[in-house]
């Protein structure tokens, strides 16, 4: 484990700001993405950095750890259910023990070197590991250093909870609530309620007509967006034939990830039913085809289902793993801007029963746009300058 205090800091008034998160989803990394956008929209000269605190880890534990999450809850939901759930309760919170102390210190031991040298004025964490070793690391090593959270599911966990801890932003006013009783142990009763930071970019007004003639979709038809990176090779395609059997005469948008291409078979079924179809592998431009959208068939992962909100997108969601996907799904189920479907054999139904309905539609996507906090990351950034001043 490191020891002794970190460097001293050199005279320059220039800020440095870590952004850390664990690689263990992307929407974490994506999160101090947008934060360091929008601190250099808004002029910051400060020194910026994004960093996977995994890297510092063992190579072989980094990638258990990185991938463990996807393939227990993707493969063994009810394994991950009960390893989420069975500490899942604030009320019976404990404080981190001396073992977990010892575990985490010693792994993360090139971490807080790394840190010591470098010498935070600031550092922003979007996951609780991260978060836990950023307070850690204040308390050892660096009094002065401002520690913040950005809390990134719209359910909290104790695992948010860390100690030394400066500033919280949380997605949610009853996140902020369910919060509030632990800001003695925070170390803090700054507990901002900021929404999800993604890019802006999400936020900006689109002429979607001219979106659709770019894309070569029929400006008269619906729209449907397949967010399908995190379904599985299987589900995509059983996704697609189900909405071969769709009334509401759709064109699709399908980002497939790492599943792209798609089968001829596929292929066939659309051009038999007249169906307009585009299909994408990785890309750089979701911001346009959710513009161009009129709804999204997705997992309930937080800044993936944010972008669809401050996109004025109304969502499907479609078997959320359990944990922290099924209490984002609540959320959105309260806010009346997604519907749940669990099996294949639903998804054309729930499909028509939003696009079928104009005035159900239209409603809401208003309430998207009314749930959304587009400027998340803006706000975020805001206060992070205004804390060191």
């Amino acid at each position: 484990m490191v020891e002794g205090k970190a460097a001293p800091r050199t005279s320059s008034k220039k800020q440095k700001i870590l952004l850390l998160y664990a690689s263990a989803g992307a929407g974490h990394r994506s999160a101090c993405a947008a934060i360091m956008q929008s601190l250099r929209d808004l002029g910051s000269d400060a020194d910026l950095k994004v960093i996977d605190i995994l890297d510092f880890m063992p190579r072989v534990f980094s990638r258990i750890y990185s991938r463990g999450y996807v393939i227990i809850a993707s493969r063994y939901p009810m394994l991950w259910y009960l390893i989420y759930e069975s500490g899942s309760d604030l009320s019976t919170f404990k404080p981190s023990g001396f073992w977990h102390r010892v575990f985490w210190g010693n792994m993360l031991s090139h971490l807080f070197e790394m840190l010591r040298n470098e010498r935070p004025d600031q550092i922003v964490s979007s996951h609780f590991l991260s978060s836990w070793a950023a307070g850690y690391y204040k308390r050892k090593y660096d009094g002065d250093c401002t520690v913040s959270t950005v809390v990134t599911d719209y359910g909290v966990h104790p695992a948010w909870i860390s100690s030394d801890q400066d500033i919280l932003f949380v997605p949610t006013e009853q996140v902020r609530v369910e919060l509030s009783p632990f800001t003695s142990y925070l170390g803090t009763s700054r507990i901002i309620t900021a929404g999800i930071p993604i890019h802006p970019s999400f936020g900006r007004k689109r002429d979607a007509r001219a979106l659709k003639l770019k894309y070569n979709l029929d400006p008269d038809k619906p729209t449907v967006l397949i967010l399908g990176g995190m379904f599985g090779s299987r589900n995509v395609r059983e996704i697609l034939l189900s909405l071969t059997e769709s009334r509401a005469n759709a064109q699709l948008l399908l980002v497939a990830g790492r599943h792209y291409p798609v089968s001829e078979r596929i292929k066939e079924h659309f051009i038999e039913r007249g169906m307009k179809y585009q299909i994408f592998g990785y890309i750089d431009f979701m911001d346009e085809l959710m513009a161009v959208s009129d709804l999204a068939i997705t997992k309930a992962g937080a800044l993936t289902t944010s972008e669809c909100l401050a996109s004025g997108l109304p969502m499907v969601i479609f078997r959320p793993y359990p944990g922290q996907e099924e209490r984002n799904c609540d959320y959105f189920l309260e806010q009346g801007v997604a519907v749940r479907v669990d099996q294949i054999s639903g998804v054309s139904y729930k499909v028509d029963g939003i696009l079928l309905e104009a005035e159900r539609l239209e409603r809401m996507k208003a309430r998207a746009l009314e749930v959304a906090r587009p400027d998340s990351s803006e706000e975020i950034a805001r206060f992070l300058l205004e804390s060191r001043r």
